[in-house]
């Protein structure tokens, strides 16, 4: 657990040459994730530019470490859902630092018990509501192409993200629930399609968890009528919705100016696309 008052004597220990103590040390700061910044303002604890850029070194050198080493474990996975949920956890490790006390899992499991404990008609529609009325889980529109807006666990935390990020958790969340969602891979926008009966909606979970009618359907295509059958053909699996994951990683990280993790971004998709069906490189925007 982090532990604001232990900052000052971390920092001592920047400059120390043993491995061990350079282990530790990440680990102590990685604990802090993104709040690292201002913990240290809060400490009043000012940093030369040595310093700064050693941190974030350090940081940076480590979580690319091991998100590379833990990476290859997903193409073992049998489970379209395990595998997806895996590859989230992962990258949001590797975002916010292994020792971020709040894990992707749990809160999934939270979402879901909630659900189910404060809705009294449990379809995918209302699991729609709860998520994106009731919780609050909204696009991202300020900063929208910021590398946090794909972490899931940011995403619930900060309540912001792509639809891509949203929809996937819409996904797992239903996955908990025996719920039949499944994601619907459009060019330029990511949607879930939602079946409750023998009835099936396109939901927009990037507007509110809306489900799409006739004129948004004309909207998406330009203007011409987007037949519900032709959506229903875009329904992708879990490696699909990882990699376009990534794609929009590479995209952020590029334009954040940060070619390393650019980089590494590519080296995964390139191994979970390996363990997928072929598919053409739309290169569509981040979404």
């Amino acid at each position: 657990m982090a532990n604001p008052e232990q900052l000052q004597h971390i920092i001592k220990l920047l400059d120390d040459d043993s491995p061990v103590v350079r282990e530790n040390v990440v680990r102590e700061l990685s604990s802090f994730g993104p709040s690292l910044h201002k913990e240290l303002a809060k400490q009043k604890l000012v940093l030369s530019k040595d310093q700064q850029q050693r941190i974030a070194r350090l940081l940076e050198e480590y979580n690319r470490s091991w998100l590379q080493e833990q990476w290859p474990a997903l193409l073992t996975m049998e489970d379209e859902f395990e595998m997806l949920e895996t590859a989230m956890g992962l990258l949001a490790e590797f975002q916010l630092g292994r020792a971020y006390p709040t894990k992707l899992t749990i809160l999934l499991d939270k979402l879901a018990g909630e659900f189910e404990s404060t809705t009294r008609k449990q379809d995918a529609l209302t699991l729609a509501h709860f998520l994106f009325t009731k919780k609050q889980l909204r696009g991202a529109e300020v900063d929208y192409y910021n590398p946090y807006h794909s972490n899931l666990v940011h995403v619930i935390e900060q309540k912001r993200g792509t639809p891509l990020s949203l929809a996937t958790i819409y996904l797992l969340v239903g996955w908990r629930l025996d719920f039949d969602i499944a994601g619907i891979n459009l060019p330029g926008h990511f949607l879930a399609r939602a079946a409750v009966g023998k009835q099936n909606y396109i939901v927009d979970c990037f507007k509110g968890g809306r489900c799409l009618d006739v004129n948004d359907l004309i909207t998406l295509n330009n203007g011409a009528l987007l037949p519900l059958s032709d959506l229903m053909q875009l329904e992708c699996d879990s490696v699909t919705i990882i990699a376009r994951t990534l794609r929009n990683l590479i995209n952020a990280y590029e334009q954040e100016q940060n070619p390393q993790n650019a980089a590494l971004m590519k080296e995964l998709l390139v191994m979970i696309e390996e363990s997928g069906p072929e598919e053409e490189d739309e290169g569509e925007e981040e979404e």
